[in-house]
């Protein structure tokens, strides 16, 4: 085994623009996020250019058309130091090490789609022509619509914001950032599989696959995928019922083309015959993914029973039998017919955001977008305004409970209502005053005397949810969901009837105005202080945004801000109304568990969900009807956690020295035998926030038989925590605290007024905690053993990946010993785990990290509170430490098993090529994944057609680099899948070999980007500074060290990474084969089982555990950072202003003295691991 320090920092193919929103959020499914570009100067405009553009600027002013104000353009080719002020300060400050990518510098993308010089329209002109015309926000530039109104941002936000509506009715918002670390753009049409054709279910969704395969102007399949991935972007799309939509993230530099190519998908889609047939099989392999997936089956479950006529009824994702409708072609006639009719300009909502100035991005969109056909299409939703979707289920009279059975261990009872909106005002109140917020903070409220601790004490729930489930133009779902125990699945009438008596209680008292104080003022506090968001999120938020009626002036602000109905109405009238709509006659009942089956005799027919109606009696319902009082009710308090104080506790660094105070990395401010401490105050956010993380490392001697004890025990805690921190929760103070193989991990997040005192409160209760009591202990063992349970109904990628794991990495615990552990479990021991954080004899060793808006005072004090727990020192030699295994070099370790899920149809390979321990082989491997992924993705996916999750993903283990590759299919077997990747991977070699050097230094470009991304939340720089901490490697100057070894690889070097650890033949590849079978392919079986290779030593004893055997020293793998690592750090040390130093948090100088700010002080050298006699620098 390798020792390794665990550290992943992923590259991740796109699942592909098919895959769904809920897709995108399950792990690796997420689309890549690759950054920013490096700034080139642009040439000045010749002279004589700029005499005839102004004498053509004074010739419209002579006709009276509008005026323009000259500002030069952002192409994506760069622009100069005066128009980029202080972005081009930033990249001349990065000078030093940036200067080696001449010989890979990107092409200019001058000629993209925009001149050098852009038209800006002037705002005094907008503003003045807004002032002729009163009774609209609009001005008129000709046939383009300029919002002259304010768009009210949040003081913290630095972005710009313009409001345009193109001639063609197109709706557009452009954001300005000149600090954006990426360009993002995103495209809602305003037409989702409620328009499906009746007889064509899913075509919408097909529509929108077919977009990505060819334009008339780019007819080369997938072209816009390549072209992002080798600008350091990606895309997605993704289609609702309403909506469809499409978006992609680029590095800056390249926006504007990307806007070109992204335009033509709405313009001249190709829908080839081929195109069409082949992609007809990617419907279907996600159709195949999504039929074990509960969130899948039970939505379509609830749309069986909307009203008949209703568009809610459509199965949305389609597959093979839907479209072709009894044909034997694709419908390619069906798809022009429904892009001509649905995608039309009208319908459109667009958002851009980008670092070039809002003149630019105008005329970019402008150009680009405005030649999208109007058809004049109306809103189609429209057609069922008024129309209850949901109508009351009932049978012979009855209401009827929906008793589904899902196929994973859940259980929960679901009470829903519909709230419509009759009228287009009515569904813009609904929109801007949020009164749906109000009633599901006290519906779901968790604290003392809730609905929640009512019914937990009851032992019939374990948790609840409430809020908005379904949100469309003409209709709303407001529902509150219970998780349910064994007792409560007895008493599903007495939950519904607890929750109605509150419903009474409330109906009766009122909300107090405290409530309605408190959740606009906490709404308002994180609008002012709102953490920046990368571009993607908010572009494709405000394209939801403008399809639900936002007007513009609240399209930065309305998601936030609660506000008033107006019009002579109050807050509190509206939320009356909303109350007095949740009756149980108007409600629709669900309840899930494995238990139904036994009762169930019906099926849903797209995804066969087998469910059961049973009446509620008159009697239930009587006594919903007339609930009997609550006493022991409670609507919340008031809250003792909204912040107060706001103020910044360090001063801010100056706009010029921003990065540097970025790059300055935290401080050892404590380095004891218990506990290490670092400290960085922020100067660069500017927001009352901080953050700490504090991580205890276990024994390495109890590991095992912490397993499941220990998992108990945190349940038990979060279980009571989370009832006495609920409003904690509320005002923005945020507790995690989770068990990993090596230990506990605790992190606290929110604003800093009351953060020390929050972190002092939940240390003091963990150390009080002695355990949970007989009914907490049966509730974190349900839940455990639904865990345990639902293990083998989990993603067959998701298995394959486990069997990976189990096989390269110890201690890593197998379902079976955790299943057989939990089945042995007691009380006692669970217990006897709580005590050690209480107990002065257990050891332990804590590493921790304080960020943010804290003073020394806060440090002091914070510090005192790790003393709450008083555990002694432990040793770091026993410390319990994940390791990697050493694989047999030049053959392959094949681990080969058939899937846990008799129903599952879908088969998985996850192929896995480890390197040697180099720091070299990490920026290697990220850089031939980035190289790999897109050509991996069009032969898997695209042409070939084999499986709709196909994923290439590169990740590091200390200094050990793992690509992976994975292929999710229906339709063939593993072993027929590895052979199409070693065919890939053939091929691919030969490619690499033709690779222009220009393609190359794009995809150097786009790396060296991701990898010096300049932080731009708070979270982002602790997560960065934590990760060194966690790792004990404290590399803090690792990202300008990888930047600046990525400027010097060149082909050769990548072919001998290739050839060493991917290439056939290898005598230096370890290669892990990961493979998954759908159950019933035994012969498939046997033939790969026969490649397998004995790996008995590299898998799981019956223990559960392997030795940490080792054969490399540790130190060996710590890397680069184990000469900044060598003793304490300086507290206060900084390097002296330098001509042009480089972008690295670290410098290192084998001299003899080191400058000070104000100073000079000679100081000792320190002696690293390694035997260098070394000075750390800190910037």
């Amino acid at each position: 085994f390798y020792h390794t320090e665990l550290q992943s920092r992923s590259t991740f193919a796109n699942h592909g623009p098919q895959m769904s929103r809920a897709d995108m959020k399950i792990g690796p499914c997420n689309a890549v996020f690759l950054r920013r570009f490096p700034i080139c100067r642009k040439k000045a405009p010749r002279p004589a250019l700029v005499f005839l553009f102004v004498a053509f600027l004074a010739l419209l002013k002579w006709r009276g058309q509008p005026s323009f104000s000259f500002r030069p353009s952002l192409s994506s080719s760069g622009a100069g130091p005066a128009s980029r002020g202080k972005h081009f300060d930033e990249r001349e400050q990065g000078k030093a090490h940036l200067q080696a990518l001449a010989n890979c510098s990107r092409r200019s993308w001058v000629g993209g789609g925009l001149s050098a010089l852009s038209f800006d329209p002037s705002r005094a002109e907008a503003e003045e022509l807004g002032a002729r015309r009163p009774a609209a926000d609009v001005a008129a530039l000709g046939t383009l619509q300029v919002f002259a109104g304010n768009i009210r941002k949040s003081p913290s936000d630095a972005r710009s914001y313009r409001y345009l509506t193109l001639a063609n009715g197109l709706r557009v918002l452009l954001i300005s950032d000149e600090n954006a670390t990426t360009s993002a753009a995103a495209l809602s049409v305003h037409g989702g599989f409620y328009s499906d054709p009746e007889n064509l279910p899913g075509l919408a969704h097909f529509c929108e696959h077919m977009l990505f395969l060819g334009t008339e102007e780019y007819p080369e399949e997938n072209s816009f995928r390549a072209f992002l991935s080798a600008n350091g972007g990606g895309l997605n799309a993704f289609t609702t019922e309403q909506d469809t939509t499409f978006y992609f993230d680029v590095s800056p530099s390249a926006l504007q083309d990307a806007m070109k190519r992204f335009s033509s998908f709405f313009k001249s889609p190709l829908f080839t015959a081929s195109a069409t047939g082949r992609e007809l099989e990617a419907i279907e392999s996600e159709d195949a993914k999504n039929r074990q997936n509960d969130a899948f089956r039970l939505n379509q479950l609830t749309k069986n029973f909307a009203a008949e006529g209703h568009p809610q009824r459509h199965f949305g994702t389609g597959n093979r039998e839907t479209l072709l409708s009894g044909g034997s072609a694709a419908p390619r006639d069906e798809l022009l017919e429904f892009f001509a009719k649905h995608y039309d300009a009208g319908l459109m909502a667009l958002c851009v955001t980008g670092r070039e100035s809002l003149g630019t991005l105008q005329a970019c969109a402008v150009e680009t977008f405005s030649d999208i056909a109007n058809r004049g299409a109306e809103n189609p939703s429209l057609a069922w305004r008024g129309m209850n979707p949901f109508p009351p289920l009932t049978r012979n009279g009855d209401l009827q409970l929906i008793k589904a059975v899902p196929v994973t261990e859940k259980r929960s009872l679901t009470v829903s209502w519909p709230i419509l909106f009759e009228s287009e005002e009515a569904r813009i109140l609904w929109v801007e005053s949020k009164p749906y917020i109000y009633v599901a903070y006290v519906l779901g409220h968790e604290g003392p005397g809730s609905v929640y601790s009512i019914l937990k004490r009851r032992g019939m729930i374990d948790g609840v949810l409430a809020g908005i489930s379904r949100d469309d133009d003409n209709f709303a779902m407001l529902r509150v969901s219970f998780g349910l125990t064994t007792e409560g699945l007895g008493h599903l009438d007495e939950i519904v009837e607890t929750l109605y008596a509150a419903i009474q209680s409330i109906r009766q008292k009122g909300i107090p105005d405290y409530i309605f104080e408190e959740c606009r003022d906490m709404r308002e506090v994180r609008w002012r202080f709102q953490s920046k968001e990368p571009s993607l999120d908010i572009a494709l938020a405000m394209v939801e945004l403008i399809q639900r009626g936002y007007g513009p002036d609240s399209l930065a602000s309305g998601r936030f801000l609660l506000a008033d109905p107006g019009e002579g109405r109050s807050i509190r009238a509206v939320v009356d109304a909303l109350i007095a709509q949740l009756t149980p006659q108007r409600s629709q009942y669900t309840a899930l568990s494995p238990t139904f089956a036994q009762e169930a005799r019906s099926k849903e027919r797209w995804y066969g969900t087998q469910y059961s109606l049973a009446s509620v009696t008159q009697d239930m319902l009587q006594r919903w009807l007339r609930p009997r009082e609550l006493p022991e009710y409670k609507l919340p308090t008031r809250n003792p956690f909204i912040p107060k104080d706001f103020s910044l506790k360090n001063r801010l660094a100056p706009a010029e020295d921003l990065l540097e105070a970025l790059a300055v990395p935290p401080v050892l401010v404590q380095d004891g035998p218990r506990v290490r401490t670092f400290f960085k105050p922020d100067r660069v956010f500017g927001r009352p926030k901080a953050t700490v993380r504090l991580f205890l490392w276990l024994p390495s001697a109890t590991v095992n038989d912490d397993a499941v004890p220990s998992r108990l025990w945190l349940l038990s805690l979060t279980d009571r925590l989370t009832e006495q921190f609920y409003d904690a929760s509320f005002a923005g103070l945020i507790f995690d605290i989770a068990n990993t193989v090596e230990g506990l991990s605790l992190e606290f997040v929110g604003y800093s007024d009351k953060l020390v005192s929050f972190v002092e409160a939940v240390l003091q209760r963990i150390r009080d905690f002695k355990g949970p009591t007989e009914s907490e202990f049966g509730r974190a063992m349900d839940v455990v053993w639904r865990e345990q349970s639902s293990f083998d109904k989990q993603q067959p990628f998701t298995y394959a990946a486990y069997m990976a794991r189990l096989t390269f990495l110890a201690p890593e615990y197998s379902i079976d010993f955790l299943r057989a552990q939990a089945k042995q479990v007691t009380v006692e021991q669970v217990v006897n785990f709580g005590n050690k954080f209480g107990s002065s004899r257990q050891q332990f060793y804590a590493q921790a990290l304080l960020h943010g808006n804290f003073d020394k005072g806060d440090l002091a004090q914070v510090q005192r509170a790790f003393d709450i727990m008083p555990f002694g020192p432990l040793p770091r030699e026993q410390l319990t430490r994940v390791r990697l295994a050493q694989l047999p070099a030049g053959r392959d370790s094949v681990v080969v098993a058939e899937g846990p899920n008799a129903d599952e149809v879908n088969h998985a390979l996850w192929v896995n090529f480890f390197s040697e321990p180099d720091p070299k082989a990490n920026v290697l491997c990220e850089l031939l994944c980035s190289l790999i992924q897109d050509p991996f993705f069009t032969d898997i996916r695209t042409d070939k057609q084999l499986g709709y999750i196909v994923l290439s993903q590169a990740d590091r283990f200390g200094l050990v680099a793992r690509l992976g590759l994975l292929v999710q299919s229906s339709v063939k077997t593993p072993d027929l899948l590895l052979e199409a990747v070693d065919d890939f991977l053939g091929r691919f070699r030969s490619m690499l070999v033709s690779m222009p050097r220009e393609q190359l230094s794009s995809y150097k470009i786009a790396l060296v980007e991701r990898i010096v991304k300049t932080d731009e939340r708070l979270d982002e720089e602790s997560n960065r500074w934590w990760q060194e901490i966690a790792l004990f490697q404290y590399s803090w100057r690792r990202r300008d060290e990888e930047a600046r070894f990525v400027t010097s690889i060149d082909k050769d070097a990548l072919l001998a990474y290739f050839d060493r650890f991917i290439g056939q033949g290898s005598g230096e590849r370890r290669r892990l084969v990961a493979a998954v079978f759908a159950q019933g392919n035994s012969a498939a079986m046997a033939r790969m089982n026969s490649q397998s290779e004995d790996i008995d030593e590299l898998l799981r004893c019956s223990s559960g555990k392997r030795s940490h055997c080792c054969q490399r020293s540790p130190e060996i793998l710590l890397g680069i950072a184990e000469v900044a690592a060598g003793g304490p750090f300086p507290k206060r040390l900084v390097v002296r202003r330098v001509a042009r130093i480089t972008r690295s948090s670290i410098l290192q100088f084998a001299v003899g003295r080191v400058w000070y700010k104000y100073g000079e002080r000679r100081m000792p050298a320190q002696t690293s691991a390694h035997g260098n006699r070394v000075h750390t620098v800190v910037l």
